[in-house]
């Protein structure tokens, strides 16, 4: 098949991650990929097309999206579907494609996906990774039932008209969207979880070069990651980004609070950036059990991740909708049990604690629930059987050679 694949960042294809991995594993299946992306003015000035490990990549220039505040970040998101459609009419017209390819957030490519289904005539298949605009209103972003709710919901709405194929990440997501939206038809919807290769196994919390983690953003000041090797204190790492959706206030309270007698042999590591970084920083800077890191090349964060126990999987409490975060996949890869606190409302509980039984869970807003899930992982049996749980499900079941399977069949 010819794929064009609409995405607001460039998945860097000599990383590793959910997108990354998809796209070397559908060019690697004898498929051809063309990605068209929004880049930052200072990256890219004037849009342009590249060949990158065998690919082919139209960058579109546009306003800054990432690193910016939400009001800026929303208006050129807007600004972006008008630019991504001319790129594509300029520098595409003459091309052929079977299928267009793009994944929410954002749900702004409506105009985008009809205008390459009209002209291709090709199908349309939505990787559904978040289901906006509701989780920013969960989160109190903005009301629902306002103009900017609305605005968001009929374009929401219209993309998933659009699409031909709507790949759900997890089965909780197919029962939000019946529920929510219903009158899409059933058939549309296809359970389409987050995949990785996952990178091959040396021993025991120990991955090769290029890991599941290496394709995300971390944190960490160069050179200055803890030392691995034997350490008294249980490690736990939260690694990408530090954001509201993330519960990063409910994380900073498990930090501060005074679980004796096990407290002194916890330490925290948080790698990464994002509006409550601050936050983070100055909390840490408070504790004696936390730190903090910036940036961090990704095989700098993999190296600490090797040195650490626990993976920590956080979401806000006040989520209605079922979220499935892929840094889970980054512990699985590395046999790493984890932490998942989450709102109820998400199926990750069930995945960690029954169909995986990698890791452990509590509410976002319960701080001696998370400390509980600590006490048991001192236990360096259990976290070696959970970590190995982890490592053989996501072999059989997250491994990319699913996803590629799954396009080409609604192809």
């Amino acid at each position: 098949m010819n794929i064009l694949y609409l995405t607001l960042k460039n998945p860097v294809l000599t990383e590793a991650g959910i997108y990354p991995d998809l796209i070397n594993a559908l060019t690697a299946a004898g498929h051809k990929v063309t990605i068209a992306f929004a880049d930052s003015p200072a990256n890219t000035p004037q849009t342009k097309i590249v060949t990158e490990c065998g690919v082919r990549i139209l960058k579109v220039a546009s306003g800054e999206i990432f690193g910016v505040g939400f009001i800026k970040k929303g208006i050129n998101t807007l600004k972006l579907e008008p630019k991504l459609k001319s790129a594509i009419k300029a520098f595409l017209k003459d091309e052929s494609f079977d299928m267009v390819l793009y994944a929410t957030p954002p749900v702004t490519f409506a105009n985008v996906v009809r205008f390459c289904k009209k002209t291709y005539g090709c199908r349309a298949f939505l990787m559904l990774k978040d289901i906006f605009p509701q989780n920013a209103v969960d989160i109190g972003l903005f009301s629902k039932g306002g103009p900017i709710h609305k605005y968001f919901r009929l374009k929401e709405k219209n993309l998933y008209a659009l699409s031909d194929v709507i790949g759900c990440m997890s089965e909780g997501n197919i029962r939000y969207l019946k529920q929510h939206d219903p009158e899409i038809p059933e058939d549309k919807m296809i359970l389409f979880p987050n995949t990785i290769n996952p990178p091959a196994d040396e021993g025991d919390g120990q991955v090769s070069k290029g890991s599941a983690i290496s394709g995300e953003e971390h944190g960490a000041k160069e050179g200055t990651e803890p030392e691995s090797g034997n350490n008294k204190k249980l490690r736990l790492i939260f690694g990408g980004n530090l954001g509201k959706p993330q519960a990063i206030g409910y994380l900073m309270d498990v930090i501060r609070y005074d679980r004796s007698p096990i407290y002194d042999k916890v330490e925290f590591l948080f790698v990464g950036n994002g509006s409550e970084a601050a936050l983070v920083k100055r909390v840490c800077d408070e504790c004696d059990n936390a730190t903090f890191y910036d940036f961090m090349k990704p095989d700098e964060y993999d190296r600490l991740m090797s040195s650490c126990d626990v993976g920590i999987v956080s979401l806000d409490a006040r989520f209605t909708i079922p979220n499935y975060p892929s840094r889970m996949l980054s512990y699985m890869a590395m046999k790493k049990p984890m932490i998942a606190c989450t709102d109820p409302n998400t199926d990750v509980k069930e995945l960690l604690t029954k169909e995986a039984n990698c890791g452990l869970w509590c509410r976002s807003d319960d701080v001696k629930g998370f400390w509980d899930c600590i006490e048991e992982l001192i236990d360096d049996d259990r976290r070696k059987i959970l970590g190995q749980n982890g490592r053989k499900y996501l072999e059989e079941n997250f491994n990319v050679t699913r996803s590629v399977e799954i396009i080409e069949q609604y192809g």
